[in-house]
């Protein structure tokens, strides 16, 4: 029978993080790659010291006794036999090894009695058909599940718009009245203070009092100079009632601070001149809430952040109907890292006023701090009803869909984020991102290009780019936007790792081996460039320099599909079919959907003459996957080998009439000619 062994080419650009060789293993590649000579293997000298020779059965039977306890039998024994071999008395080796081959019999039994129940009927060719329409109705009712939850999904989103527009109107209609409330008690609290004074000093109080009412209004339009020249105007009228003229003294030096870090709190002067004034006003009055505000606001932006709330807090108590006061000290507590501190001021804010500037936006980020999706998808929701041009509002909430799963909704969100502003990288690398999840490869590389135009020196971008076009089967792009990423930032893996797929698409193998290589001395603990060195090492035909590397990897990620998949198949050309069998097994188990491991593992056990054991997967991998034509070649020459003519012309001649285009068609009526 022909030697035919698969290796899993493992594909995608996903990172992941697992190895490097330790101490850096050197890899010597054959310019002949025709065969491999006896002097490609490096032994070491004896050194004939009998100490040093104990020493090291003793670590060999250390080591053994290691491999039993985790279930790696094989290895066990073979490092047994090397300690018997030289010390064919050593009974504590000969004891071991009862131990191990008693372990490994009774592994073995519960295998077989596992595969026994699974059921034995080699007729699943003849049942293609079925199969076939049972695979289409399959995917026919995965297709309407998916189409009811896109509809779902898209009735979720139509019903929280309705119920945020709903809240929106019920919240400015209660503010509207809370406003129009808190007007009224403050002109009856002054009618009655006036009522109580004399003539004269009803009209000098009247005259402060519009006077502060101008101020605070100039300060509002930004005529600052007015505003002060107003309120020292203020300040040079003296009342009889100490009382009264301390109050509105205080109201005048808390504008006159207020009005300092409106015009500019980034001023040293103004800062200055505002804390001056701001403390000068709590000395005449310690409820002047623009006094505290002033203060909260120079200690913001002096970063002394638990001064700067402490102060807003006061004035919030002084004045707690203020939206402004409210986000001013959630922005504070947000800065101090205080998050559910901020989201609780934000939350106040927007009951007082739902469509203060970027309070929503706001809560929305702090949700996001407080690992809170569903809090920060109903504030960024809210924030585009009160501001719809709000774009990155809705690259947020695009966001978050596509972390959910939702597509659709994710689309519709970063293309109106790009309406709004198509200037933004952001929002294009998302919208592309979503595009390749959708298996929209096209659409995804044009808003990956448009990404890349934007920001041309971002290696993200570039890299994004590469691994859309190499899909596409766009190699030589790929290739040039793969290089540029590495050339901006040299030190990621993946940038590496992507080249050396690129490089191996194009038919490039030995500048493959060297991009992987070069991932794996950027990051030692990743895998993925190690077991494709491995692979690739073992096609070329150096399955001992392939050994060494993917052992490294085992090593380091011992429940690996990948790892264990092509460890298993270098150990098939290597002829340990018992450790290709172990490894085989392991892949199959960490993925038992994947048919491509089954038919390794097949290969193991026909390489092995446990022909039992190869019928038995080969069935499993016709049911799992009723096309895989080689498995039917596989499985007649299974029969073949146990002198089952029969059932092995049956299921070659299926093979045959199923498949007449089959790529190995004249190797299989070779087979039938001969039964």
């Amino acid at each position: 029978m022909k030697d035919r062994r698969t290796v899993y080419i493992a594909v995608g650009a996903v990172v992941l993080l697992a190895l490097l060789i330790g101490g850096g293993t050197a890899l010597f590649l054959r310019s002949d790659r025709a065969g491999r000579t006896d002097g490609d293997s490096v032994s070491a000298a004896a050194d004939g010291d009998s100490r040093q020779i104990e020493r090291r059965l003793e670590n060999k039977l250390i080591l053994a006794e290691e491999y039993i306890e985790s279930g790696e039998f094989q290895r066990a024994l073979d490092l047994i036999d090397e300690v018997l071999v030289d010390d064919v008395q050593n009974e504590r080796a000969r004891a071991l090894r009862s131990t191990a081959l008693a372990a490994q019999r009774e592994q073995r039994s519960k295998e077989e009695q596992a595969r026994d129940q699974r059921s034995a009927d080699d007729s699943s060719l003849t049942k293609d058909d079925v199969a076939l329409a049972v695979q289409k109705a399959e995917a026919e009712a995965r297709a309407r599940e998916a189409d009811a939850r896109a509809r779902e999904a898209e009735a979720r989103r139509q019903e929280a718009e309705l119920a945020v527009q709903r809240q929106l109107a019920e919240q400015k209609s209660a503010e509207e009245a809370r406003r129009r409330e808190a007007e009224a008690q403050a002109a009856l609290q002054r009618r009655q203070e006036l009522e109580r004074l004399n003539a004269e000093e009803r009209a000098k109080t009247e005259s402060i009092q519009d006077s502060l009412a101008r101020a605070r209004n100039m300060i509002e339009a930004s005529d600052f100079v007015r505003a002060r020249a107003t309120l020292k105007s203020v300040l040079g009228v003296d009342l009889e009632d100490n009382r009264a003229e301390d109050r509105l003294h205080a109201q005048a030096l808390g504008l006159t601070a207020w009005s300092y870090v409106e015009e500019d709190p980034s001023n040293s002067r103004n800062r200055s001149q505002a804390i001056t004034n701001a403390n000068d006003a709590l000395k005449r009055d310690p409820n002047v809430w623009e006094a505290q505000y002033s203060l909260g606001r120079v200690y913001y932006e002096t970063e002394r952040f638990d001064d700067s709330i402490a102060a807003y807090s006061a004035a919030a108590r002084l004045k707690p109907d203020s939206a402004r006061l409210l986000y001013e000290l959630a922005r504070a507590q947000y800065r101090a890292g205080q998050y559910r501190a901020a989201r609780s001021s934000y939350q106040g804010a927007v009951r007082i006023e739902p469509a203060y500037p970027n309070a929503y936006y706001n809560l929305g980020i702090t949700n996001l701090q407080l690992r809170d999706q569903a809090g920060a998808l109903q504030a960024f929701r809210f924030a585009v009803e009160v501001r719809p041009d709000n774009h990155d509002a809705h690259y947020r909430i695009g966001t978050i869909l596509l972390g959910e799963g939702d597509l659709s909704g994710a689309q519709q969100s970063f293309q109106r984020a790009i309406q709004l502003d198509n200037r933004d990288p952001r929002y294009h690398s998302r919208l592309a991102t979503t595009f390749y999840r959708q298996s929209r490869l096209p659409q995804a590389e044009d808003e990956f290009d448009r990404a890349l135009q934007l920001e041309p020196d971002s290696p993200l971008h570039n890299y994004n780019a590469a691994l859309v076009k190499s899909e596409l089967g766009k190699q030589n792009e790929a290739l040039g936007l793969i290089r540029r990423a590495i050339q901006i930032d040299p030190s990621r893996p993946e940038y590496h790792f992507t080249l050396g797929q690129i490089q191996e698409a194009l038919g490039r193998p030995d500048a493959a081996i060297e991009a992987h290589m070069a991932a794996v001395r950027q990051d030692g603990t990743y895998t993925r460039s190690l077991i494709e060195l491995g692979r690739l090492l073992s096609e070329q035909g150096a399955h001992e320099q392939a050994l060494q590397v993917l052992t490294s990897a085992y090593q380091r990620d011992p429940n690996g599909f990948e790892v264990n998949n092509n460890l298993g198949n270098v150990y098939l050309n290597l002829e340990l079919y018992e450790r290709a069998i172990d490894h085989l097994s392991t892949a199959v188990s960490l993925r038992p959907d994947e048919p491509q491991a089954h038919y390794n593992l097949a290969l193991a056990y026909i390489q092995a003459e446990k022909y039992d054991r190869a019928e038995a997967v080969l069935k499993d991998l016709v049911k799992l996957e009723p096309q895989f034509w080689a498995a039917y070649h596989r499985l007649g020459e299974v029969y073949v080998a146990r002198e089952a003519t029969g059932a092995a012309w049956s299921v070659l001649n299926r093979l045959l009439e199923a498949n007449p285009k089959y790529a190995e068609r004249s190797a299989v009526e070779e087979i039938l000619q001969n039964l």
